[in-house]
Parts: structure tokens; sequence; C-alpha cells
């Protein structure tokens, strides 16, 4: 009866080792200077790559997950890819050769690309069939959760990362602001539905809402406001519903809506310079370089605009369906399509050069690091493409 009960006590150990290694990351990682480390690179959201690309794609690898993609992107930090499902999961993949390096596993939905800070990776569990989410701070080095908060609300919208915390906006309109140790510093009720992912310049907060109102909010906290609420700077009526994120650039805020418009806003007053019609939804970021501004439409439409009046330059029509937001590197717009495919786009011409046919529909937006670059289509496939200008 002795070595049985030594049989059973060593087989049961081996199972709950191997739960629990189901749901770990544990990685021997070295500090990253320049990491992918949330959705748009920047508190800003600069969707480009500085580096020319070559166009002769040599398939790296590709890794397959539990469940769909969101309208979000893979993060990455040393050598490892990050990316959520909305199974309630969160992967770690070698950058090298895609091997499974670990996950973590929640009952809920993860919809928004994680935040990486240093070794700690942040990020929001949306409960099945509650109002209810959970911000998970984990450190993958150690692997080990180190403290989860809970918020009002759905996340859906994309995180942001500042120089001193995480902001998150739920759908139900509430806006937080967290430290990276999990404690809230402030938090402001909009008291209406949200669905647009916010940006920042490290001091205001912006993000629309489904009012198709325009948001601005003080993010530092300077110990100087008992009243939450007191840090709202404008809240200005604009248009139609806000399903598309905002982006930042020379003090002007991009951003698209429901009815079909690009707006310009200046973001210290909230004042409209510019809008421009493409008429059909938009929900993707726009891509915003020194000059033009780059966006596509639900009908399959992309534009490229001026910067500085809103002026149209060209237009494209690719007949399929633009939800995820494009990379820019200095020649090309990698553009995914709802269609399976991916372009490549000259940015001067508008001219469709070359494409990616994939077996499903694009989901994520596209990251390159390391000269390779990310796509994630349907049913959970991340794919690694070498793109280094050789």
């Amino acid at each position: 009866m002795g070595l049985l009960k030594k049989i059973l006590t060593y087989s049961l150990f081996i199972i709950l080792a191997g739960g629990c290694n189901t749901s770990l990351i544990r990685l021997e990682s070295y500090k990253d200077v320049d990491p992918y480390s949330q959705y748009g690179k920047s508190p800003y959201r600069d969707f480009r790559y500085e580096k020319p690309i070559g166009l002769t794609f040599t398939e790296k690898w590709e890794a397959s997950i539990n469940g769909g993609f969101t309208n979000s992107s893979v993060a990455v930090y040393d050598s490892s890819v990050f990316v959520n499902d909305l199974s309630g999961r969160l992967y770690s993949f070698s950058i090298l050769n895609g091997k499974t390096l670990g996950q973590l596993k929640f009952k809920g939905s993860i919809f928004t690309t994680p935040i990486i800070e240093n070794s700690l990776i942040i990020f929001a569990v949306a409960r099945d069939k509650e109002n209810i989410s959970t911000l998970h701070y984990y450190d993958f080095n150690a692997g080990t959760e180190l403290s989860s908060v809970e918020i009002e609300g759905r996340v859906t919208s994309q995180l942001l990362k500042l120089n001193d915390g995480i902001i998150l906006l739920s759908e139900t309109g509430h806006l937080y602001k967290l430290d990276y140790r999990g404690k809230i510093i402030w938090h402001y009720e909009t008291n209406y539905f949200c669905h647009s992912s916010p940006a920042s310049n490290n001091k205001v907060i912006v993000f629309g809402n489904d009012n198709g109102e325009i948001i601005c909010v003080e993010s530092e906290d300077l110990n100087r406001n008992t009243d939450f609420n007191s840090r709202l700077i404008y809240r200005e009526k604009i248009g139609g519903p806000f399903f598309c994120g905002a982006v930042i650039s020379d003090d002007v805020i991009y951003i698209g809506n429901n009815d079909g418009k690009l707006y310009a806003i200046d973001i210290n007053s909230g004042i409209v310079k510019w809008s421009f019609q493409t008429n059909a939804m938009i929900k993707m970021e726009a891509v915003v370089a020194d000059k033009e501004i780059f966006i596509g439409n639900l009908s399959g439409e992309l534009y490229k605009l001026s910067k500085n009046d809103g002026k149209q330059i060209w237009k494209i029509n690719t007949y399929g369906l633009l939800n995820s937001t494009p990379l820019m590197t200095p020649e090309y717009l990698i553009l995914p399509d709802m269609n399976k495919k991916v372009y490549f786009i000259s940015v001067d011409s508008g001219e469709i050069v070359d494409s990616l046919m994939l077996d499903g529909r694009v989901k994520l937006s596209p990251v390159i690091k390391n000269d390779l670059l990310f796509i994630g289509y349907e049913n959970g496939n991340l794919r690694a493409y070498d793109v280094s200008n050789k």
C-alpha cells in the first residue's frame, strides 16, 4: 500500500504540474530598448516603420492559437511575441521559430493588445456575461502574477501605456489610470458608452464615444484635484458615433466616425480644423505621417489625404473591407483586407504593387520587428515573414 500511495502521489503531482504548465509564461529575457510594447507602439498611436523593406516574402514560421483574433496586434519584447485571443488566452511565441513558450488562460475574452513594461505584461480580461473586466499584472521573468484589479465595464478598447501608468477605457465609459503596481490613481466616469481607443501625448488623454463626442481629460496627477471629474478639459459633440481609435500628431487629433468622416481636431481646444467624408463607416485608425494621412473604410476604399487641409491626393478601392489599421514603411503601406489579402501599396502613387493571399480574413494590424512582419488571420493563425531589404 505504501508503494501504491507513492505512485498515486507522484501521478497527482505530474497531473497538477502539467495543468500549471498550460497556464504559465516564464521567460529568460534581456532588456529590450525598443520593444513593441503597446498597440500603435506609442501613446500617440504611430503606425509607421522607419526602415525600408523588401518585397521578397519568405515565410519563417506559422503558429496557431485556441481562439480568434480581434482587431488588435502582437506585442514584442526581446525574443518573444505576445498575442491575445477571444478565448481568454494570452500566448508567448519565440520570435525565432514560432515555438510556443507559454500561455495564460482565463475565463472570459482578451480583446486588446497587452502592454509590456520591462518584465511586466499587463492585459485586461473581459468576463463572459458580466459587466466587469480584470486587469492582470504578470511578471513573465518570474512566471507569476503580481496583482489584479477589477474594473467596471468590459474592456474592448485598446489599453494605453504612458510614462507614469496605464490608461484603460471600458465599454460603459469608465476611464481609469493605474500605476505599474495595480493601484488606481484616478477614475473618470463619462456616463456614456465608448468603443473608441484612447490616445495621449502624456499630458492629456483623448477619445471618442458612441454619442459622437470627443473627450479630452487631463492625464497628469499633480496632487491638486480631489474631485476626479474636475480633470475634464473639454467634451465636444462632433458628429456620429466614434468606433475608431484616436491618433495624435503635432497637437492635432485624427479620428474617424461611423458616418464615414475623418476629423482633424485641435487637441487644445476641441475645435475641428477640417473633415473629410469617405462615405462609409471608419473603424481603422488613421496612419499619420509628416505631410500625409492614410485612412480606409468598410467599403474597401483607401484614401491618401493632405495632413494640412484634408484634401484628397489619391484614392483606391480594394473592393473588400478595411477594418484593421495598416502599417506604413518609407515606400509601402501594408494594408490588411478582410477579403483574405494583405496589400502592399505604393505610398506615393497608390498602386497595389504586391499582395499576400491567406486562408482566412486578416484580423491583426501588421507589426514589423527584427525584420519580421507579423500577420494574424482568421481561426487564430499567426505568421511571420522575413521582409529584410536584402
